[in-house]
């Protein structure tokens, strides 16, 4: 098949997957990859068309394909350790997430999952430097100002962490 029919093809999946037609879309793209194993768009999709159907063992284990095929594809990163955190696998998300920085060096929300990653891992001071860096590329995230709010009240800094809390609200 030619690379434009391959793209034409793609799209269309993807295309009717938004629409709603969720499994038979799942399905088309699962041959697509059938005869396009090195696909690494096709295979980012299809892992993101898991994720969206709750299929995350599928979905990570596709994940997991495309980093060790591109070392440098870092939404697939991103996705899977937002999956390892709702898995609550946070030294895993902690190890996924620190790849993400390495190829996009200061990535806000990559710093904000860093510092919620910390938090839950009981390291609430090391996530102060990460949620800072944050904060001041977007001040307006309430997701960061929220985590650093939390790591304050681990840190049992209460008077700093209500003047974050009302900041956040």
């Amino acid at each position: 098949m030619s690379q434009s029919y391959n793209a034409a093809l793609l799209n269309k999946i993807i295309t009717d997957f938004q629409k709603g037609e969720r499994k038979p879309s799942f399905d088309k793209l699962k041959e697509f990859l059938k005869d396009n194993p090195k696909h690494d768009m096709a295979r980012y999709n299809f892992a993101f068309m898991c994720e969206q159907m709750n299929n995350l063992d599928l979905a990570i284990k596709n994940y997991i394909q495309i980093n060790n095929n591109n070392s440098k594809h870092w939404r697939s990163r991103f996705n899977l350790y937002l999956i390892y955190i709702k898995q609550k696998k946070y030294k895993q998300a902690l190890i996924i997430v620190n790849e993400v920085l390495g190829i996009k060096n200061n990535y806000q929300p990559a710093l904000r999952d860093k510092a919620l990653i910390l938090y839950y891992l009981n390291k609430p001071d090391e996530s102060i430097k990460f949620i800072v860096d944050s904060i001041n590329q977007n001040p307006l995230d309430y997701i960061a100002i929220n985590t650093l709010g939390l790591c304050y009240l681990a840190m049992k800094q209460y008077d700093e962490a209500k003047k974050i809390f009302k900041k956040g609200i």
